[in-house]
């Protein structure tokens, strides 16, 4: 069995484990009580047309995600972009 080897960066760490599986490493790890906290959430009203509002379900299910979820995720990530565009 072989052992996880001590990585001098994060950029070999990543090159080592794009090319490695976890599963060969079982008996190296231990497991974590990490736990992920985020921020209280505020709750706002928002309409949205109910087509929009169907795709958006769609997309969500076929992630894995609820729709709540989604629609925090990509206005999230378009606020990141239109902030670094101006």
């Amino acid at each position: 069995m072989s052992t996880i080897p001590e990585f001098k960066s994060k950029k070999e760490e990543r090159e080592f484990w794009a090319s490695h599986s976890s599963s060969d490493y079982w008996d190296d790890m231990e497991e974590c009580d990490d736990t992920f906290k985020r921020g209280k959430l505020k709750s706002i009203s928002l309409k949205l047309d109910p087509g929009l509002l169907e795709k958006i379900r769609v997309v969500a299910h076929k992630r894995g995600l609820s729709y709540n979820a989604l629609i925090r995720y990509l206005l999230s990530k378009g606020i990141e972009r239109e902030l670094k565009e101006t």
